[in-house]
């Protein structure tokens, strides 16, 4: 627990033993909206819930996955020995998915499929490509043989060897998978081999001790699905198919974690390390020989713009009425840098072959992947992810009318166009009249147009070209004259298309009609030319443009990275398009000239055919029942020192696989005393707010002092509570009641050498506590994927807790707190920053017991003792002084950090699981302190002044679990209270 190293109320007292137990139970994971009717699907391997409305793709899904399940449990030697259970959701505009098989084999589907330009954007069949990667995920993990099935028949299923590996080794296993039993996948992806060309070609190819954690780098995450894929599947290539399934056979009956080595030299005779420098010296040759071939046509790249790499995507050129500085031309695009803001940002040029990159600004904040049209009055339509009947983070339409900038999200002049419509790439006509974009619902998308009234508002929108079931539209685009739209398509069997609309009758015509991927089309000014993005070349994704008068096919660009999202100018001399390099995306600008165009030879297509793993195996279906997943799988146990001797606590936790019910119960004996302490919880997920209820008993030992008599205060208590939260774009609020009824009482022992002359004490306190909380909470601090904590913003939470007779209660207890963080960035460089931070809490009233506050410096403990019991350390302390130095029934602290970032060092030792992150640095002030005195006027006297210094180590340890190791020193100028000498600490705690 965090929250006590700053306070801990004379209420927090009773409860804090048994939340340090279990009081904690699994969050829903799945449901979110209470309202959903929800159904099953049973086939003899799976179970498919899915919610009314989804029927139709759980029945696609739920034959897909049997004929999935011969296949891969046929190439991986494993069939698991329960049913394995599949969630369908469609509340997200991500294509995604998770599976696990602890505490039970479950697969959660997202129906959206991918966007635009997703790395998962090249399937044949993007329910039978999801399967297939995430039935790999619970076909590996769930193999386990040896002594840890044993021991699983023993204590449940929990110990799960194969989960215990770095990420690329789980999904680069299951994207060789995806990609081997399907016409697409990721080892087909022409996005996935730029990555990796990039890497290689500017000698950046990530080492092994990178790809086995997360590193800061681009392309961050995706390194694990893309080298893990490439890498595993080289080694297949070389040592045979079957050398992944002896790999995932030997590891999940290892016994020791984390030696992945082990299982390798088995099947090989090598090393990961080893076979990781034949599989480079490999990559340089193939991208050596794909290169010279490309360079055998003639490169034709552009001039680089910008430098910012990571997502830059979308840009458009701004029209003379939106422009802000005259004779400049600008460009706006969307960029996301890992630095700062997301958003649409502004590009003045001075040439076509110059950019003024440090005059950029951002003019519309945005979350997720967006894209801008402007209309020829300047003002814009774009879209951007926003909340929906709270729950929903959807995309959806928004208008900016001329002039006016949106750099910070909340201008009034913002206006939402559509809500929880799933709307994406909106494309505005010149006039402003008529806005096309698509619409995704329940895995399919559609393209569709509206009317723009001069009120910024939508009338009369209606389908511009129907979607076959889970057929998709993207990036629509109209012509000069208004009265065509060319979009790109994907139809089933993997056709990603370029089509041309007429608006008048949505009648469409075929620019293309093969399987290699064409992206982002869009006109040249006088509407003769559709440039587009493709790979059908060499599988490098380049410009293209099709001559509409003389029905011709030609090649732009011709570079080595790819070349993506083609703009061109008004006057339809500059083509602007993004292309890659090993940090990521940026603007590049070339001349358009048709005397160095390319005839490109016919597309050839080498892509096996579809599989058609389709088996009618449907069994059963019927309401939704929880119970079948909700009883407990698997049993912990925990020993060590307690209050009456060793403590030993056995504890299980379970949930529904929908998130409708979860609970969680301990149990803790201690080897001096018999009576057995224990807690039990539960939570709700079919409520439009949060529901949750615990009862639990403690047992905590007050020593009077010398040979008085010990103690032993039981207490046992129900609580139950709510949560309602309401998030919005930029910021979230939540609120929180609950009510919590103990009963406190015990006895004394008698003391071995009872003294009759010994003064009488006082009895200890008994008695009942009936307390009700109330708590808010507001944030719309912002942080990056570079920054070392909050960068931007403010949060604040303010709590009260009373007890009163009125509640049950035999004591009177008021508590009152509050906790608020500022955020400021510093000009002078990226993530510098001034974090402030101030809380407090009183109690007051006749409880007998009226608890401390306290306040100090950090507990020095073993920072490995921290990792095995979970002890991080809150950020809010008073450093310089001793830990609990100062108590009180009122606390007040207040810190303030200058943070710096040192070094970014992303490396480990090979595979083994220890990876340092990165260095930062942290200068601080803290003033505080906690006393009783309730006279403002003597507050003063009672505070207390710490200042130092720390270096904070980010590091990951077990590739999975990461944390701040703070090394600081500090002083505290009181001389009375400080520590002699001042305070040298390491301790685990992460930032404010």
């Amino acid at each position: 627990m965090t929250a006590p190293r700053v306070w801990l109320s004379c209420f927090t007292i009773v409860a804090a033993v048994a939340l340090e137990m279990i009081c904690f139970c699994p969050p829903a994971r799945a449901a979110g909206d209470p309202y959903l009717e929800w159904w099953t699907l049973e086939t003899p391997h799976y179970r498919v819930h899915y919610y009314k409305g989804l029927e139709p793709i759980a029945e696609k899904v739920a034959a897909i996955a049997e004929g999935v399940n011969r296949r891969l449990s046929d190439a991986l030697g494993w069939q698991p020995s329960e049913v394995t259970e599949i969630v369908l959701t469609d509340g997200t505009d991500d294509a995604n998915g998770f599976a696990d098989a602890f505490p039970y084999n479950a697969i959660h589907l997202f129906t959206t499929a991918p966007d635009d330009l997703s790395p998962l954007g090249d399937y044949d069949d993007w329910y039978l490509e999801l399967v297939t990667h995430e039935n790999t995920h619970v076909l590996h993990t769930d193999n386990v043989s040896g002594f840890p099935a044993l021991a699983n028949k023993i204590i449940g299923k929990w110990w799960l060897p194969n989960r215990a590996q770095p990420r690329w080794i789980l999904e680069g296993l299951a994207v060789v998978e995806e990609s081997r039993y399907t016409g697409g996948g990721r080892s087909r992806s022409s996005i996935f081999d730029m990555y990796l060309r990039a890497d290689v070609l500017e000698k950046r190819l990530a080492s092994l001790d990178q790809v086995s954690n997360f590193v800061r780098r681009w392309p961050q995450g995706h390194l694990w699905y893309l080298y893990g894929d490439r890498f595993l599947g080289w080694i297949a290539d070389v040592y045979g198919d079957a050398v992944l399934q002896f790999i995932a056979q030997d590891y999940g009956s290892q016994v020791i974690p984390w030696g992945i080595n082990r299982s390798i030299r088995r099947a090989t005779g090598q090393t990961y390390e080893e076979l990781y420098r034949g599989w480079s010296s490999y990559l340089d040759a193939h991208y050596r020989e794909q290169v010279q071939e490309a360079e055998s046509l003639g490169i034709r790249e552009g001039v680089r713009l910008t430098h910012h790499g990571q997502i830059v995507a979308q840009p458009r050129f701004v029209p003379d009425a939106a422009k802000k500085t005259k004779g400049w031309r600008e460009l706006l695009y969307f960029r996301d840098d890992g630095h700062s803001r997301a958003g649409f940002y502004r590009l003045p040029l001075d040439s076509p072959k110059a950019a003024r990159e440090s005059d950029e600004e951002l003019v519309i904040r945005a979350q997720g992947h967006g894209s801008a049209s402007y209309a020829d009055d300047g003002s814009v339509v774009f879209n951007t992810i926003a909340v929906t009947k709270r729950i929903y983070a959807f995309n959806d339409l928004f208008f900016l009318p001329k002039g006016v900038d949106a750099p910070t999200g909340y201008e009034p002049e913002r206006k939402r166009l559509t809500e929880g419509e799933r709307a994406q790439d909106p494309d505005v006509n010149r006039e402003g009249t008529e806005v096309v974009f698509t619409e995704n619902h329940r895995g399919t998308t559609t393209l569709m147009i509206a009317g723009l009234t001069g009120s910024a508002a939508l009338k009369g929108t209606r389908v511009l070209v129907p979607s076959a079931r889970f057929d998709q539209a993207y990036t629509p685009r109209f012509s000069p004259d208004g009265k065509w739209v060319v979009y790109s398509s994907w139809a089933a069997g993997g056709y990603r298309d370029i089509r041309l609309v007429e608006v008048a009758t949505g009648k469409f015509f075929q620019i293309t009609n093969d399987r290699a991927m064409d992206w982002e089309p869009t006109f040249s000014p006088d509407g003769r030319f559709i440039f587009f993005a493709s790979d059908r070349v060499l599988g490098i994704p380049n410009i293209f443009a099709f001559d509409r008068t003389e029905n011709q096919l030609w090649q732009v660009t011709n570079v080595r990275g790819g070349a993506l999202y083609p703009a061109v100018s008004p006057d339809g001399k500059t083509l602007v398009y993004v292309g890659y390099t090993s940090y990521g995306h940026d603007l590049f600008s070339m001349e358009i000239d048709r005397s160095k165009w390319l005839e490109p030879a016919p597309y050839v297509d080498i892509r096996p055919d579809p599989p058609n793993p389709v088996y009618d195996a449907i069994r059963a279906k019927h309401r939704y029942n929880p119970w079948p997943t909700l009883r407990p799988r698997s049993w912990s146990f925990d020993y060590g020192p307690g209050s009456f001797g060793t403590a030993i606590a056995l504890r299980t936790a379970a949930g529904d696989v929908v998130g409708h019910h979860a609970f969680s119960a301990s149990v803790l004996v201690e080897t001096e005393r018999g009576d057995p302490q224990g807690a039990i919880g539960y939570a709700y997920g079919r409520l439009p707010f949060d529901f949750r209820a615990s009862l639990y008993r403690t047992l905590v030992p007050y020593r009077l002092g010398g040979d008085r008599p010990m103690f032993i205060r039981q207490n046992l208590a129900v609580s139950s509570g709510i949560g309602y939260a309401l998030p919005s774009e930029f910021e979230g609020s939540s609120f929180s009641f609950s009510y919590t009824l103990s009963r406190f009482d015990g006895t004394l022992s008698l003391s071995r050498t009872p003294d009759p002359y010994e003064p009488v004490q006082s009895e200890p306190a008994r008695g009942q506590l009936g307390s009700v909380h109330v708590g808010w909470s507001f944030s719309n601090a912002e942080s990056y994927l570079h920054s070392i904590g909050g960068e931007r913003g403010f949060s604040l939470s303010l709590s009260a807790d009373v007890a009163t007779p009125a509640l049950a209660s035999d004591y009177s207890l008021y508590v009152f707190g509050y906790n608020a963080a500022k955020y400021f960035p510093m000009p002078w460089g990226h993530h510098h920053t001034l974090a402030m931070h101030a809380s407090a809490a009183i109690a007051t009233g006749d409880y007998p017991d009226l608890g401390v506050f306290y306040t100090g410096g950090f507990v020095e403990a073993p920072v490995l003792q921290s990792f095995t019991l979970a002890g991080f350390q809150g950020p809010f302390v008073l450093r310089g002084y001793a830990p609990f130095k100062f108590l009180g029934s009122q606390y007040h602290l207040y810190n303030a950090e200058y943070r710096f970032p040192i070094v970014n060092v992303d490396r480990g030792l090979s595979t083994l699981p220890l990876f340092l992150n990165r260095v930062s640095g942290a200068m601080f002030a803290d003033y505080g302190g906690a006393f009783y005195d309730l006279d403002p006027t003597h507050w003063t006297d009672q505070f207390h002044l710490g200042v130092g210094g720390e270096l904070w180590i980010d590091f990951t340890i077990g590739y999975f679990l990461a944390a701040t190791l703070r090394i600081g020193y500090a002083r505290g100028v009181d001389d009375v209270n400080a520590m002699p000498g001042g305070q040298t600490y390491f301790v685990l705690s992460a930032p404010f």
